[in-house]
């Protein structure tokens, strides 16, 4: 008697199907923000137009609301805004106030709430969004693996916000000097050993950003962690625009280096500090956290690293 054994046929990967209308609209338009903020970093300083630190900040906004929609869903991405916008502001007005947690300090100009600019609160979400997807980007999309149930998923959901905080304020050092010192959008009332800024601020920058990231952590380890199947909660999409507009955020203390007044300015205390000193400073503090951080992280793009959670 002769058996039959019958061979399965090979299974097909079903296509992708093709995007529709809608998300090539979102594609492009997340590509217009990238190379706006590429354009307002290499060219306003070279061309003398206004501050081209606050102008690309101002872009990210936009960006990472749509972005973080297609990403997060429209709830939890409306999650992370609240958090971020109430945790950041009040900590500024407390600081502000009190002193605790950056130091003494008040805002010059502008329309506020309470006495923090109201622009100030956006440009948290905006700044935050990309320093933490660069971050989950340098821990393998940490952001989709927060699942409880795994190893992994614990070690994410405290180090990713813990990095990003760290991200975020290696963007804050990189400016803060010429943003208050130089451009006096706020005053340091005490001084401080950085270019008239007060290490305090530094510390205050990475406890504040890093509250904000673990509150959002812990509420997406949670449905993670329920999710019968990975994948359910955060939408894998494209991590090389939030990367690349990180870096945007370095590159412009170039050209600002190369075409700033030179001279000295003097702070709330009345020591003077050199221009070309500060922005030389910056530049290279710059190069060697924002910028480096953005290119190990569109490395690991680059390599493979990121295509799919391990």
């Amino acid at each position: 008697m002769t058996t039959t054994v019958a061979i399965p046929a090979p299974a097909l990967r079903t296509p992708a199907p093709p995007a529709d209308g809608r998300g090539r609209a979102v594609a492009v338009t997340q590509w217009a923000l990238v190379v706006a903020g590429l354009t307002v970093a290499l060219v306003m300083p070279l061309a003398g137009w206004g501050n081209a630190t606050v102008a690309g900040l101002l872009l990210t906004i936009p960006f990472a609301a749509i972005h973080g929609i297609c990403r997060y869903g429209w709830r939890r991405f409306l999650t992370f805004f609240v958090v971020s916008f109430v945790v950041s502001n009040f900590f500024e007005n407390l600081s502000i106030v009190t002193g605790f947690p950056f130091g003494d300090y008040h805002y010059t100009g502008s329309v506020k709430l309470f006495h923090v600019p109201i622009e100030i609160g956006p440009i948290y979400l905006g700044l935050g969004y990309i320093s933490w997807l660069t971050a989950s980007t340098l821990l393998d999309r940490a952001d989709e693996r927060l699942n409880w149930r795994e190893r992994t998923g614990r070690f994410n959901t405290f180090a990713l916000p813990a990095l990003a905080a760290a991200v975020m304020t290696m963007f804050d050092v990189s400016v803060d000097s010429q943003a208050s010192t130089v451009n006096q959008v706020w005053i340091w009332e005490d001084g401080g050993g950085v270019f008239g800024v007060p290490y305090t601020n530094y510390l205050g920058w990475w406890l504040v950003t890093y509250i904000f990231f673990q509150i959002f952590a812990l509420l997406l380890a949670r449905p993670q962690t329920r999710a019968e199947e990975p994948g359910t909660v955060v939408t894998p999409g494209s991590l090389l625009q939030p990367v690349l507009l990180y870096l945007v955020t370095g590159l412009a203390s170039i050209p600002t280096f190369f075409t700033a007044k030179s001279g000295t300015t003097v702070d709330a205390v009345g020591v003077t500090w050199d221009l070309t000193a500060i922005n030389e400073t910056m530049m290279t503090i710059s190069i060697f956290s924002v910028i480096t951080v953005a290119l190990l992280a569109l490395a690991k793009i680059a390599r493979g690293d990121t295509r799919t959670p391990l």
